[in-house]
């Protein structure tokens, strides 16, 4: 059988050497005639010399994915390698929660892939046209290794459009519960995994949510973007004396409701919905305060286009959340865009700070968690930073 290579321009190897596994559109000089999208393919320079190999889609601006930097076959001993050294990385949460993200795409060395753990449920989302190639093969290994009960396809991110694939959403097999109830740490949740964002539950924070709740004692606590009240609950379990939490979506608020009788701690909760900026100012209008404020907001920057437009969002966020902050209040503020940098986060921050004319000291430096692997060749998989500040 002829091989399937792709030859690129002379000198279009920058992030490649680096180890990044993305090739735009203009680095490629020549397809062979026998590949088809989706197809893996070897990748060589303009000399022939071996690069690597992934799989091949025109249709994305991303053309060529990478799996591997080795001269080795992609098959399915190479993916079962794949999918099980990557669940077994994350081992170490057995004893601290039944959700957990298995598969981290770029992250895990399998682009286009992310497969969640929700108890006895596995959702999983393709959005690459390779790994829709591949996808019968991976979800093989991974029931076989996992063996849940149920699984779920929620394929619908809007990456699929640009790959030329259309939105799916259904059980695999016999049909599950789309509500269910997971727990982390002390805390339970319903997650609906058919609806909500992402695969159901922001998993990348919950080092940051159990940090909360260990700070949360006595305190009175803001939680702004609260989805279904992750942080609230985690505040309220760690002993908080008020809590109020605030999204736009009554949906994500009933649900959030339903979390909190599910923890026995809607005593000292209350939530309401409505425009996060506008109820900060409402709040400062009125003059009160909170010991405790998180800024968990949904991403800014989508783009590099972005980025000034959104640090003037999250800098005015940030200030009028600093001028409501209690003497030695502490503000917990996050960005969730590998578009914006980290350095550019921090000066707003400072800027906000200055802004709100206060003083802050760092106590601690969040980022997603560990089944969110980031690989520093990678930036894109490096996406959520924040920082718990202590204001004078």
């Amino acid at each position: 059988m002829q091989d399937k290579v792709i030859r690129l321009r002379k000198g279009k190897k920058g992030r490649l050497k680096a180890g990044h596994p993305w090739i735009f559109k203009g680095a490629i000089l020549e397809v062979g005639s026998n590949i088809k999208p989706g197809d893996i393919a070897t990748v060589v320079n303009n000399e022939n010399k071996f690069i690597g190999r992934g799989y091949y889609n025109p249709a994305s601006e991303i053309s060529i994915r990478l799996l591997t930097f080795k001269d080795e076959t992609i098959d399915r001993l190479f993916l079962h390698k794949r999918i099980k050294d990557a669940i077994d990385k994350r081992d170490y949460l057995k004893n601290i929660t039944n959700a957990k993200r298995l598969i981290f795409s770029e992250g895990d060395g399998l682009p286009g892939l992310i497969a969640d753990l929700y108890s006895d449920t596995l959702v999983f989302q393709v959005f690459t046209f390779g790994m829709e190639k591949l996808k019968e093969v991976a979800l093989k290994i991974l029931t076989d290794i996992v063996n849940p009960k149920y699984v779920y396809e929620k394929s619908d991110s809007p990456f699929r459009k640009i790959e030329g694939l259309k939105s799916v959403k259904n059980w695999i097999g016999s049909n599950g519960q789309t509500s269910i109830e997971i727990y982390e740490g002390k805390a339970k949740f319903v997650v609906d995994i058919e609806n909500g964002h992402k695969t159901g539950f922001y998993l990348d924070q919950r080092k940051s949510r159990l940090a909360i709740g260990a700070i949360s004692r006595d305190k009175t606590v803001l939680d702004l973007f609260c989805y279904t009240g992750g942080f609230s609950i985690n505040a309220s379990l760690g002993g908080a004396k008020k809590v109020l939490g605030v999204d736009k979506k009554k949906e994500w608020l009933t649900l959030a409701r339903k979390n909190a009788l599910l923890n026995g701690v809607s005593g000292s909760m209350n939530f309401i919905d409505g425009d996060a900026f506008l109820i900060l100012r409402k709040i400062l209008d009125a003059g009160e305060k909170f010991d405790i404020i998180v800024l968990d907001p949904p991403s800014f920057a989508k783009d590099r286009r972005a980025i000034i437009t959104a640090s003037k969002g999250y800098k005015e966020l940030n200030t009028l959340a600093i001028k409501i902050l209690n003497e030695n209040g502490v503000l917990c503020t996050f960005s969730c865009s590998h578009n914006m940098p980290n350095d550019i986060f921090s000066k707003i921050l400072k800027d906000s700070a200055k802004a709100g004319g206060r003083k802050f000291s760092i106590l601690k430096r969040c980022r997603q968690d560990k089944d969110h692997p980031i690989i520093k060749t990678i930036p894109e998989t490096e996406y959520l930073k924040g920082c718990f500040l202590k204001f004078s």
